[in-house]
């Protein structure tokens, strides 16, 4: 009975269109942006010098400015003519950023013209600043109408005229690590959703550190979170070889990961202090934006968007990919919700809609893409 309401909820009213993109289809010393079916897919690889000589070339260069974007994303919230500020405590970041990361940022501050900081900046805002306002839903084997796991995601968060259009899934192959795929907007290189050549999936959900029980301060000498979250994608295939890098690893602040692999799924609770693993529940796993395990939550009820995923517990139903469309569909958050997907960990597989900015992306149609094909 759940696949008429999905496909009522989906298709009752015309699907918009994606963004018009800024970049143009190109090449550059091995690397390439192409669209398919009007998405713009990058593809980079080699040493850290040479992905970023790529990235440069090929979507900061390739598109329109972004520091008035960044300026004015800035200004939406509440944070106008903070950019000086926020470099320098951006700079303070840097001892924490791995080294091959730091010299693929010199490369693109090189070759784009840009300097270092913005680009220190715009891996490190999340440290920063807040404002993001995730849902995510992993639906185990045994409530998948597929067989296999399913991980749905909305990303939501400021839609300032031009990040959209700065929108792209960029394939990175870097030299013997996990080649991976990310859905960023450039020229962001640290990982907010994504999914590599094992099938490894992560996303993330923002927490504000002050929201966690284990009173944790912040580390200014630990892994910027997006970048963090790009290690895992890197030196990891399972959730468990996941858990473990991220236990290791010193950690800034607080997030939830929310993570799959084709076998089944979790969210990891995040602080500098603490790692806190859950589990699914009834066969799925949910996070918005509050810690849920006793030793990190100070929230007793659920927030109002989690509510509404948890009836997704009460039932037994099974969830193929519309479904999970349709169940975020509910929680979107009008044009904020920038981007939705659906990930087949298992398939390889990413589903995703791209919003314009000005409407919720859940009502954009999905565009399948074989990952796969361009980890080989």
């Amino acid at each position: 009975m759940r696949l008429p309401i999905a496909l009522l909820l989906l298709f009752s009213a015309p699907l918009l269109a994606q963004p018009k993109f800024d970049f143009k289809e190109k090449k550059h010393a091995g690397g390439e942006l192409k669209y398919l079916d009007g998405i713009p897919v990058v593809t980079v690889g080699g040493t850290p010098t040479q992905i970023g000589e790529q990235l440069a070339e090929l979507v900061v260069k390739n598109a329109a400015e972004p520091v008035p974007v960044l300026e004015q994303f800035l200004a939406d919230n509440k944070l106008k003519g903070a950019m000086p500020l926020l470099k320098g405590q951006a700079a303070k970041l840097k001892k924490g950023i791995p080294a091959d990361y730091l010299a693929e940022m010199e490369a693109m501050a090189k070759h784009s013209g840009h300097d270092l900081g913005l680009l220190v900046l715009v891996n490190t805002i999340y440290d920063l600043s807040s404002g993001m306002g995730c849902s995510t839903l992993i639906a185990e084997k045994e409530r998948s109408a597929t067989g296999g796991v399913l991980f749905g995601r909305l990303f939501d968060w400021s839609p300032t005229k031009g990040l959209p259009e700065r929108t792209a899934v960029v394939v990175m192959k870097p030299e013997k690590k996990h080649a991976f795929a990310m859905i960023t907007i450039t020229p962001i290189t640290g990982v907010v959703s994504g999914m590599n050549d094992a099938g490894l999936s992560v996303t993330i959900n923002e927490i504000r550190l002050r929201d966690s029980k284990d009173k944790a301060e912040f580390n200014w000498e630990g892994t910027p979170t997006l970048l963090a979250f790009r290690r895992v994608l890197e030196e990891c295939s399972t959730v468990g070889e996941a858990e473990k890098l991220v236990r290791d690893m010193k950690r800034t602040t607080a997030a939830c990961m929310t993570i799959a692999d084709a076998t089944g799924g979790a969210v990891f609770e995040i602080t500098p202090k603490s790692v806190e693993v859950r589990k699914a529940n009834q066969g799925v796993c949910l996070c918005c934006n509050d810690f849920r395990c006793e030793p990190l939550a100070t929230k007793a009820n659920p927030c109002i968007r989690l509510k509404e995923l948890l009836k997704v517990e009460a039932t037994s139903g099974k969830l193929g990919v519309d479904d999970v469309f349709a169940e975020l569909h509910k929680v979107r958050q009008g044009n904020k919700t920038m981007q939705a997907m659906v990930f087949e960990p298992g398939k390889k597989v990413l589903h995703l809609k791209i919003g314009d900015g000005t409407t919720s992306a859940t009502a954009v149609k999905a565009v399948k893409l074989e990952l796969g094909q361009f980890f080989k």
